[in-house]
């Protein structure tokens, strides 16, 4: 009988590959690791992605008449276009992180145009006053070269543990929308970094509605991700976090397992393979949003709109800020309204 070198040297092969994927999800804060974060109250990161773009000062404008921080993930191209609305946003108290030049789905470029997409932004950035410390990949898509050129650059990759799906319509509430779990947050419960898009007027004009919304919900106060990751990352990185499937709180069934679930919708934001939340399984491809486009109810510029969203990044623990100062968000209930 012969032994079977060649089947031993193929699991042998599959195991290193999954190692190296572990290794590298480990590094990339996706929506697992944000829901699982331990914190005394629940805290709330308001995302915006794609911009800057015309919608952006309407937007900062009731940011601050409701004193509440946010997180942009900006592209370099409308960075470009819009270098005062950059400085705006800076000057303004908000963060701002790396979402690539132009919108294309990272994994399916060369690791010399990977390269190009990540730096060309992280350099425009700074040249307006900007100092991103994490890298969202276009369509939650990303790959060790990705996560690689973003720890050169001290960038951390962080994904979102709840996508707004603003670009497919209004929700009736955002406080009922699914997680990356594939589950509806209990009443009261809701926290996490929350992905919306302020390329749609819609979704800047729905602003009083989404932050009544999430305090009803549950959030108690709104924060940058710096602020919600700040101080309660694995103090080990290194070391995969452990996962549970999508739909996986204690005892449940994974969703890959069941062929329906009851109460449990389709979920943009699942890879393919429905086995793990965006960004955690084997590198996977994040459908979160449809392929990006130029400004919404505006005319595009010029220049071809490219594909999708991934993420790499740097080990969390060592980038982020210590002792970072943004203006206080009203307390939880209190009334502020806009003009």
């Amino acid at each position: 009988m012969k032994f079977p070198w060649k089947q031993l040297r193929a699991a042998a092969l599959c195991g290193c590959m999954l190692l190296a994927a572990q290794s590298v999800l480990a590094r990339v804060v996706d929506g697992n690791n944000i829901m699982d974060q331990r914190m005394s109250e629940n805290l709330c990161a308001i995302t915006f992605d794609d911009g800057p773009s015309r919608n952006t000062p309407q937007l900062l404008d009731m940011l601050d008449q409701y004193g509440i921080p946010a997180t942009f993930f900006l592209l370099g191209k409308q960075a470009e276009l819009h270098p005062g609305i950059v400085r705006r946003i800076v000057a303004e108290g908000h963060e701002i992180g790396n979402h690539s030049y132009s919108h294309p789905n990272l994994r399916l470029l060369s690791s010399e145009r990977k390269d190009e997409e990540i730096r060309r932004t992280d350099a425009i950035l700074r040249s307006l006053g900007a100092t991103p410390l994490f890298l969202r990949p276009p369509y939650g898509a990303f790959d060790h070269n990705t996560v690689e050129t973003a720890e050169s650059l001290g960038l951390s990759v962080v994904l979102w543990s709840l996508d707004s799906r603003d670009w497919k319509g209004l929700p009736p509430d955002y406080a009922k929308l699914r997680s990356t779990r594939g589950y509806a947050y209990p009443t009261g419960s809701l926290r996490g970094i929350f992905l919306f898009h302020d390329t749609h007027k819609s979704t800047v004009d729905d602003l009083p509605r989404i932050i009544a919304d999430l305090r009803a919900g549950g959030c108690q106060r709104f924060v940058t991700v710096s602020e919600y990751l700040e101080g309660v990352l694995d103090p080990e990185p290194g070391l995969l976090m452990t996962r549970r499937p999508v739909g996986g709180e204690p005892g449940q069934m994974p969703l890959a397992a069941r062929h329906t679930v009851e109460g449990v919708e389709e979920s943009a934001e699942l890879p393919p393979t429905r086995g793990w939340p965006a960004g955690t399984g084997p590198l996977p491809l994040a459908r979160s949003s449809k392929p990006w486009q130029p400004e919404s109810n505006a005319a595009p510029f010029s220049g071809q709109a490219l594909d999708q969203h991934e993420r790499g990044g740097a080990s969390p623990q060592s980038t982020l800020p210590t002792g970072l100062s943004l203006r206080p968000s009203p307390r939880p209930g209190a009334p502020a309204p806009l003009s």
